[in-house]
This record gives C-alpha cells, sequence and structure tokens, in this order.
C-alpha cells in the first residue's frame, strides 16, 4: 500500500499546475522522430557538457597529419565524446571559422557503433549511424525507431594541406556502450494532483558535479510531455545563489534565491521533498539542507508533504470460478465485493490501487463495483480492458473512437476525456500510470507495435480533464499489438505477438530502447504488479508465469484470468 494513498483519495493538490520555471523543449537530432508530431524552437542546451569532472573519461586524440576525410571524421566522433575543455580536441578536426560555429551542446545520438562511410563528391561525406536514442538539451531521452540508417553529411576544406570539416551536424555521436559508461538515468520529482510525486526520468553525465546539474535541471521544471500534468514547489525566477551545489559527509547544501519564499509554507515543503527525492540518487548524498539566501530554512520532516507511491501488489487472478490473489504459490480468495467478480463472468478485471474499486468488462460492457454496489458505466460495443486511476476514476476506452476517451467518477459522473493524438489510430491497450499523471497506449505501427506516453491533465481535485495534445513514442516492440500494463511509475511492458508466440518488451519514458524480455506461449494478457519481481504473464491453457533468471518460469495453473492494478 502507498503511504499517500489515504492522502491522495478524494483530495487534490492546491492546484493543477503552478507557474511553471519550465523552458521550452529543445529541438533534437533527428527531431522527425520524436513526438507525434514534434515541435519547438532549438535552443542552446546540454551545457553542464563543459563540466569535465566524469569519472570515466575517454582521452581523444588529435588529428594526424596527412589523415583521409574518412579518418578526420572518424577522429572527430570519438574525440568528441570528451567534454575536456569545451571539447577542444573535437575542435581540432574542424575549420578554424568552424570550430566556434558548432555546437557540441545540442544533444547526443546515440548508435550501436557500426558506422559505414561514403565519399560524397570530392569534398563531402556520408557517415551511417544505426540509431537507437537520443538525448535533447534537457536530458530527456527518446529511443529512435529501429530501421534504415540515419545519414550524418560533413563537408570539407584543406587547411594548410590538410582535410578539416566545414561543416557538421550539431550535437554529439556516441556508441550505446560509451553512452552507459559516461551517463545515467536520475528521476527528477515535481507535484501532481494528491500531492503525490512524479517522478521525470532525465540523462546526466556521471560526475562529481551531479548533484549541481540535478539542481539546476530541477529548477528548469518538468518536461514537455508532462508541463500541464504537474507542477513544482519552486516559484518562477528560483535559483542558485552560488554556482555549485556542494556535498559535505554526505548532506548537500542547497541555497536557493529568495524567490523561493514566494510559494510560501506549502511551496516550501514541496520544493524540498522535490529537491529531497531528485537528490536521493546521487553519488555520496543522504541528506539536504536547504538555504535561501545563505540562511537555513525551516523545513518540514522527511515524511511530511508530498510523497512518492510505492506500491507492489499479490498477482491478482480468477480461478476455478474464484476471485482471489496469489501468495507463495498458494491461492487466497479475495473476500468483500472483490469476491463476487466471478459471478460476473469478466473477460477483464482492473483493480484500484487500494483495491476499493473494481471495473469489470463482460459481455454487457465496464461495471465499477465498490463495498456500496454496482452500476454500469459504459455498455459500447468492443471496449478494451478499462482502467482505474488513483483517483477511483474509470476510464474506458473503444477503439474506434479514442480519442474520446471515457472516464466515470465514483458517482456515476460520466466526463469525455480528449486523446487527439490517438486520432486514426486503433489500441490495443490503453493504461493509466499509477500516479495518475501519464496515460500510455499499445497501438499497431507500420511495422511492429508502438508504445505511445501522453500527460494526464487534471484540474486542482483531481479530476481528468484532457490530455496532452502530443504523445511521445516511448518504446517499439516486434509484431502485433496484444497488451500493455505499467510496472512502477516509469516502467512499461508490452505485449506482442508474432507467429504465435507472445513476445515481450521492457522499456518505458527515459529508457535507452525497449528491451526484449522473452517469449511466452500463446500469452493472451500481462499484468505490472508494481514491481519486476511481480509481473506476471498468462499464456496458453491457464497457465500464469513470472519473470526468473531472464526468462519466463510457470508460477501457477489453471487461470482464468489476469486482472490489473490502476
Amino acid at each position: 500500500m502507498s503511504e499517500r494513498r489515504n492522502g491522495a483519495r478524494g483530495r487534490g493538490g492546491r492546484r493543477a499546475t503552478r507557474p511553471a520555471v519550465a523552458l521550452t523543449a529543445a529541438a533534437l537530432l533527428l527531431s522527425g522522430c520524436a513526438a507525434i508530431p514534434s515541435s519547438g524552437p532549438v535552443q542552446t542546451g546540454l551545457t553542464d557538457l563543459r563540466q569535465a569532472d566524469q569519472p570515466w573519461q575517454n582521452i581523444p586524440v588529435g588529428p594526424s597529419p596527412g589523415a583521409s576525410q574518412k579518418d578526420v571524421v572518424r577522429g572527430f566522433v570519438e574525440a568528441a565524446s570528451s567534454g575536456s575543455d569545451d571539447y577542444a580536441v573535437a575542435r581540432e578536426f574542424l575549420a578554424p571559422e568552424y570550430a566556434e560555429q558548432w555546437d557540441p551542446h545540442f544533444g547526443v545520438l546515440i548508435d550501436d557503433g557500426s558506422r559505414p562511410y561514403q565519399e560524397e563528391g570530392e569534398t563531402a561525406g556520408i557517415l551511417s549511424l544505426s540509431a537507437v536514442a537520443k538525448v535533447d538539451s534537457r536530458g530527456v531521452m527518446l529511443p529512435v525507431q529501429p530501421g534504415p540508417s540515419t545519414d550524418m553529411r560533413f563537408e570539407f576544406t584543406r587547411v594548410e594541406g590538410e582535410w578539416r570539416i566545414a561543416s557538421a551536424p550539431a550535437g554529439i555521436i556516441l556508441d550505446s556502450t560509451t553512452f552507459t559508461s559516461t551517463w545515467s538515468a536520475r528521476q527528477l520529482y515535481f507535484v501532481g494532483p494528491g500531492d503525490m510525486l512524479v517522478p521525470d526520468t532525465r540523462w546526466f553525465l556521471n560526475r562529481a558535479s551531479l548533484p549541481t546539474a540535478i539542481v539546476r535541471t530541477l529548477l528548469e521544471g518538468p518536461s514537455e510531455r508532462l508541463r500541464e500534468s504537474v507542477h513544482s514547489g519552486f516559484p518562477s525566477g528560483t535559483t542558485l545563489v552560488s554556482n555549485t551545489v556542494p556535498v559535505d559527509d554526505g548532506r548537500v547544501r542547497v541555497d536557493l534565491s529568495g524567490a523561493l519564499l514566494q510559494g510560501g509554507q506549502a511551496g516550501l515543503a514541496e520544493a524540498y521533498q522535490q529537491l529531497r527525492m531528485s537528490l536521493q540518487t546521487a553519488a555520496d548524498v543522504n541528506g539536504v539542507d536547504l538555504y535561501v539566501d545563505g540562511a537555513q530554512a525551516q523545513v518540514p520532516d522527511d515524511d511530511e508533504g508530498p510523497h512518492v507511491l510505492t506500491e507492489v501488489y499479490e498477482p491478482a487472478v480468477l480461478r476455478g470460478g474464484r476471485f482471489g490473489s496469489l501468495i507463495a504459490g498458494g491461492f487466497k480468495p479475495a473476500t468483500g465485493f472483490a469476491g463476487t467478480l466471478a459471478d460476473f463472468h469478466p473477460e477483464a478485471v482492473s483493480l484500484s490501487l487500494d483495491g476499493g474499486v473494481a471495473a469489470v468488462l463482460n459481455d454487457e460492457g465496464v461495471t465499477r463495483i465498490d463495498d456500496s454496489g454496482q452500476v454500469l458505466v459504459d455498455a459500447r460495443d468492443g471496449l478494451l480492458e478499462p482502467s482505474v486511476d488513483v483517483f477511483d476514476y474509470v476510464w474506458t476506452v473503444q477503439p474506434a473512437t479514442a480519442q474520446q476517451l471515457q472516464v466515470w467518477g465514483p458517482d456515476g459522473s460520466s466526463i469525455s476525456v480528449p486523446a487527439p493524438w490517438l486520432a486514426g489510430r486503433s489500441p490495443a491497450a490503453v493504461r493509466i500510470s499509477p500516479e495518475g499523471a501519464r496515460i500510455a497506449a499499445l497501438v499497431p505501427g507500420e511495422t511492429g507495435s508502438q508504445v505511445l506516453v501522453a500527460g494526464v491533465i487534471r484540474d486542482e481535485n483531481g479530476v481528468p480533464v484532457a490530455t496532452t495534445e502530443e504523445a511521445d513514442i516511448q518504446m517499439w516492440a516486434p509484431g502485433d499489438p496484444v497488451d500493455l500494463d505499467w510496472v512502477g511509475q516509469q516502467n512499461l511492458v508490452a505485449l506482442t505477438r508474432v507467429d504465435g508466440a507472445g513476445k515481450v518488451t521492457l522499456g518505458g519514458p527515459g529508457k535507452l530502447s525497449g528491451e526484449q524480455g522473452g517469449s511466452v506461449p500463446g500469452a493472451s494478457r500481462v499484468s505490472g504488479g508494481g514491481g519486476g519481481t511481480q509481473m506476471r504473464v498468462l499464456g496458453e491453457k491457464g497457465d500464469l508465469f513470472s519473470a526468473q533468471a531472464g526468462g519466463w518460469q510457470r508460477s501457477a495453473v489453471d487461470v482464468d484470468l489476469l486482472a490489473k492494478r490502476g
């Protein structure tokens, strides 16, 4: 159970959004792959790459006398893996007039390391990359669709008889091994309705000044897709008083400008919890001391203010005509209203996070059930498996009209929630994230399947009113779409079908790429369970599988239905 679950029920945040410190997201390398669609002006970015205090450092070598154009390109790309002295060695490969123009801080394109080169006339060449992901100027990562190579064009000129680059793509290119050796994913936290902290994955260089980079990025505000779904406790104009965030004996000292106090005590409490949770994964950090213009601020206890959901659930199933949970290999029948769910002859069951509400899909449609009774909320044909969000709203989706989601309140009232990013698409599954700030959909793509993620916009009471206009493609999976679920707040598991086999793919917002999770024969349903250890896949003939040792092991038999949470 979540330590904030009771606080979330029936109680919204103080406002849906607070004036953000957020900047418009910078354009990405290969921006055409970024979103549906992609937009936004180019900004100067990745300025923190000027910091060269990473624990792991590549020591680049400058150009050799008589180097060919191909050698110059390969040497330049290799040298750009080190940001020492603002990429001084990489700039040696550039013509003097271009060396000052090239912007290495624009973004990072990550590839698999295979980089065939082809000449294009006498003074140009093409480096072909098998890209897997890209990181924008604010550390936001998006995977790149598998497929044809990405061509990067370089132009050359002679400088004192030696070939030098006169034009190159902005940003840097790193192979995935180098990237994961020098960068790591960190969670920044912002405040959603119901005083729940919502994680926002960003990638940072692994360097001693990581706490400084985290705080600076946190002050800029949430990423584009969360901007309308969460707010920050830091009022607009809040800045670091000094240029660094020092760590002394495990304690981080964060000294912010007086603008922080404009949010009052409530805003200060939110800002402190955002700092505490965002900095907790930085090396050698075990506490945060908050200062305002040099004076230490009075902050709440660590267990006060907004908190992160920490939900893990035992698998819930329909088995032998009874609904219940699988615990340590045994079946525990449900009590209360949940004990009657089998009577509804369900095709799918979704439970609220606390188990107090169930949404059941059967021949009649979707029925909302709790201790006070039941109500058929949606009788349309062809409905997908419903979701129950953290505020106990039931979400229903009809694939043919997916651009208008239906949301049903505890009193049976209906809300039509626009999802323009689903127009023209026919999703196989749509799921709300545990904290209710994001919505994910598994849809068919041109080749295989795609997982799209958008933000959920709510009012101050947590009532959903819209989703964001656009969604990001966060994962690609092979085969036809079958099912989808959240695995905690930041991970997703997709189930697809390839030649009759159920393929499992793991990924999520800010992940490097979809990770193939093996196959389960005849798989029809997947449940995230709040964490990887509780993830389950329902296979053929009622066999239930759990992830073990990189594969899938049968953990139960004779299971008729696998339920979901949320």
